[in-house]
């Protein structure tokens, strides 16, 4: 069986070739892959790539990083909790909309169904809660142990529930929260449910999301499902990406109990939680992040945040890097650590890569492009100009005098931040890549069913959540 080797310019693993031992994506140097150390207990899979490996001397460039996180459907044996389940017990908080819209076309009985079933889901010694809210908030089930006679109460508790009144959006959330922090458990997930727009209490977008980021500083995921075509899919990815949970979009009511469930699912099946990236850049160099999910602290290191099981994880960065001299060669090197069900901190190391810096006049702007990579890169950029232009219309959607061309300038940046970076593969790939993301912003514009797939879609590009229908 041959040998895989990996580029150590671009970071493409790749079979051994014949002949020239060169990479056939860049040209690069390339080197055989080692094997884990036997006695690794790493079970993740990690790839760093380059999107340019060479830049002119004496100049500042940016460049992209892709590092690709692959979490396997069964943790190994030995890294499981010493449990029976082979978790720890979690806390689940519902929080749901039972405003006046949820009485419609079955929404409310769909929600309370998933709720039952997902009690049924749940694990004994679980903590769960169950929050409503509509014109007020009620907290109707505090948080309690998951037993048989929960299941009976919480049967009765939904029994009882109604539809009508407005949308306290804010304050349902809060309580969730308030919930979930008063009987803490190694995962805490609290899953806000709506399907219109908050106008009662707090409204603004910034406030309600810092409520979420908050909360996830101290413990508590928070992961949001949008249902039908009236809620306002700016706040709730705003407060799932805040939350470091994850955001879906349930067109028609059959599918809110198969959300609910599957979201359950990926809070019990964490694969690697406190994923951290750790990169060692050339001194000068800064790095940020494509998506605000993940939080870059200083000294290159980027927080992931927790993964399920069965997940592959797309990291998109940008790192500046300094001016340097002709002949140079930067080299970018990382890990990452986690901790296993079992509580184990693991630690897995990256393949570097490297960008080699040549002289100016002898650099054309296309030389040394990786064009798969630069692909994948352009698709987390489109991502990203779907998620702020949602932002900026949840942003401005109660100033109307403003709401037209803020939208506006949000989706021109957005384009022309596309066909800049596509012009990289050709000015012709530049102008089709640019119009096709220019028809989805104008898309999303037009018809508010369009703009939640879209931003549903660009949400599971930068996170990773699944579609369970």
């Amino acid at each position: 069986m041959p040998r895989l080797m990996r580029c150590l310019f671009c970071g493409c693993l790749q079979d051994e070739p014949a002949g020239v031992k060169a990479c056939a994506r860049c040209g690069g140097e390339l080197a055989f892959e080692s094997a884990p150390p036997p006695a690794s207990h790493n079970y993740l899979q990690a790839q760093m790539e380059l999107d340019q490996v060479t830049g002119p001397a004496d100049t500042a460039v940016d460049r992209h990083l892709i590092v690709t996180i692959r979490t396997p459907a069964q943790v190994p044996a030995a890294e499981l909790a010493p449990t029976e389940t082979g978790r720890k017990p979690l806390g689940f908080v519902s929080v749901l909309d039972v405003s006046g819209s949820m009485g419609d076309e079955g929404k409310l009985s769909r929600a309370k169904e998933a709720v039952r079933q997902a009690a049924r889901l749940l694990h004994e010694g679980d903590i769960t809660a169950l929050v409503t809210f509509a014109s007020n908030v009620g907290t109707l089930l505090p948080p309690t142990r998951v037993d048989a006679s929960l299941r009976q109460r919480l049967e009765a508790t939904l029994g009882d529930l109604r539809a009508g009144g407005q949308t306290a959006l804010c304050g349902g959330l809060e309580a969730g929260l308030a919930a979930a922090r008063q009987q803490p458990q190694d995962v805490n997930l609290v899953l806000l449910l709506s399907d219109g727009q908050a106008n009662v209490g707090e409204m603004d977008l910034e406030k309600i999301g810092a409520r979420a980021l908050e909360a996830a500083e101290h413990g508590v995921t928070v992961s949001t499902l949008g249902v039908g075509s009236d809620y306002n899919e700016g706040l709730m990815a705003e407060i799932a990406t805040q939350g470091g949970g994850r955001f879906y979009h349930a067109k028609h009511a059959h599918q809110i109990g198969p959300y609910v469930a599957g979201e359950l699912g990926e809070a019990s099946a964490l694969a690697a939680r406190e994923v951290m990236l750790r990169l060692q850049l050339p001194a000068g160099s800064e790095v940020s992040a494509f998506s605000p999910a993940y939080h870059v602290r200083e000294s290159g290191q980027v927080q992931v945040g927790d993964i399920p099981a069965d997940t592959t994880l797309e990291v998109a960065l940008t790192v500046k890097l300094p001016p340097q001299p002709m002949q140079a060669q930067m080299r970018i090197e990382g890990q990452l650590t986690y901790r296993s069900p079992a509580g184990n901190l693991l630690e897995l190391w990256l393949n570097p890569v490297s960008l080699h810096v040549v002289e100016t006049s002898q650099f054309g702007r296309r030389d040394g492009v990786v064009a798969a990579v630069v692909r994948q890169v352009l698709d987390q950029m489109r991502a990203t100009g779907v998620l702020t232009y949602a932002r900026t219309s949840a942003l401005v959607q109660r100033a109307p005098g403003q709401a037209a061309q803020a939208t506006s300038a949000a989706a021109q940046a957005s384009v022309a931040d596309v066909n800049q970076y596509a012009s990289l593969l050709g000015e012709a790939a530049a102008q089709t890549v640019a119009q096709d993301h220019a028809r989805n912003l104008a898309a999303m514009a037009a018809a508010p069913m369009a703009a939640k797939a879209e931003v549903a879609q660009a949400y599971s590009k930068q996170r990773s959540s699944k579609k369970f229908e």
